[in-house]
């Protein structure tokens, strides 16, 4: 299996619509019959273990969670499957939720997390305090409810640093993409993630599939339609203005120096300066 891998609220779901406009080769995009299934997919985890996975207990779930994508031929999930994890085993797992033997390729989506605290307030419905201190925790989790099923399985994200860390360190076949590059140099960069998962992008029709997933025309088919993976803290709101930088006007100084003194050293690394 290939994986479309980051941090929530980084860019996951853009480069799927751009994957999909690409595949499809005519220039259309549908925003709600995006191809490749989500990691965490409930009804998947249902269909492949034979279970109903609302009969399990947390820690069942998350320890047939690798048993699952075992089960699934690899024939069955060409396409790049999204997920927010991190390469962790979450709590009572013995590895993390894709059983290493069967990962090939994998796209790792790195954002500015000055860019992604904003985004994350929005999406959860929480302030931007609140994001930058859910984004520090090493066991942040994602996808839990007290209110019934959700769709989603939980997920452990972990906080950005570790997140980012998990992947880097995996050892798998990874392909490391900041956001800020998907924009600043759509064409190259789009071009290497196509080619890091075997699939064919002729210029022309990578060019066709950027502008059919511009954000712009993401945002006016969510006002249209409606986005079945928005959340209902923020429906219909799922695709921001897709821009870098944009924390410049959304934080406060003393918000963005708190994600500097969370996360410093690994944006450095990365590029993203103080």
């Amino acid at each position: 299996m290939n994986l479309i891998a980051s941090y929530p609220r980084s860019g996951n779901t853009w480069v799927r619509a751009l994957l999909t406009a690409l595949m499809r080769g005519d220039g259309s995009l549908n925003i709600n019959a995006l191809e490749g299934p989500i990691a965490s997919d409930r009804s998947f985890f249902d269909d492949a273990l034979e279970v109903e996975t609302s009969d399990l207990l947390p820690d069942e779930q998350r320890r047939l969670r690798p048993l699952a994508h075992r089960a699934v031929p690899p024939q069955k999930r060409s396409f790049p499957i999204k997920t927010h994890d991190a390469w962790l085993p979450a709590p009572g797992a013995a590895e993390p939720p894709f059983p290493r033997e069967a990962v090939g390729a994998v796209v790792l989506i790195i954002r500015d997390p000055r860019d992604v605290a904003p985004s994350f307030a929005t999406y959860y419905g929480v302030t931007v305090d609140e994001a930058i201190a859910w984004m520090a925790r090493p066991e942040l989790s994602i996808g839990n409810s007290t209110q019934g099923l959700r769709p989603q399985l939980p997920q452990l994200v972990s906080s950005w640093t570790a997140h980012t860390a998990s992947w880097l360190d995996s050892g798998l076949n990874l392909t490391r993409v900041r956001y800020e590059d998907l924009l600043a140099a759509p064409l190259p960069t789009f071009t290497a993630i196509a080619r890091a998962f075997g699939q064919s992008a002729p210029p022309d029709l990578l060019a066709s599939a950027i502008d059919a997933s511009r954000f712009d025309r993401l945002q006016a088919a969510e006002t249209r339609e409606g986005f079945r993976e928005s959340s209902p803290e923020a429906p219909n709101r799922f695709f921001g203005a897709g821009t870098a930088g944009g924390w410049r006007q959304r934080l406060t100084a003393a918000q963005a120096n708190r994600i500097l003194r969370d996360h410093g050293p690994m944006m450095r690394d990365l590029g993203y300066e103080d």
